[in-house]
């Protein structure tokens, strides 16, 4: 920023653009959400694919735990999404997985019979 034999002057200006940097930084996320929301619900795409949104490679798979978060809105949605009939080979493919890579754990081996 360039300083000049003014403070106030200085300081008004440095605060005119950090107000126009959140303003464009707002807008910028509002286009990503836009971009993103279209990208998910293109059946062209996989959800275990990388996006190609903008400069990211994004893999929604990777992110979902996270936007899930402790909303309990939209864990109650997840909920209701994985236990819906249609999610049914879903429910099989990860019950696999966990039981394949925590047996032990979830059978009590070596105390199990």
């Amino acid at each position: 920023m360039l300083m000049t034999a003014n403070p106030c002057a200085d300081a008004e200006r440095w605060a005119n653009e950090q107000d126009r940097r959140c303003a464009q930084a707002e807008a910028l996320e509002i286009k990503a959400y836009d971009i993103v929301l279209a990208a998910l619900a293109s059946k062209q795409e996989s959800w275990f694919k990388p996006h190609d949104m903008g400069e990211a490679l994004i893999t929604p798979d990777d992110e979902l735990a996270e936007a899930i978060g402790n909303d309990t809105d939209v864990t109650d949605a997840f909920d209701a999404l994985m236990t819906d009939p249609a999610a049914q080979k879903l429910r099989e493919a990860l019950a696999c997985f966990i039981a394949k890579h925590n047996w032990r754990d979830i059978a009590g081996w070596p105390d199990a019979a």
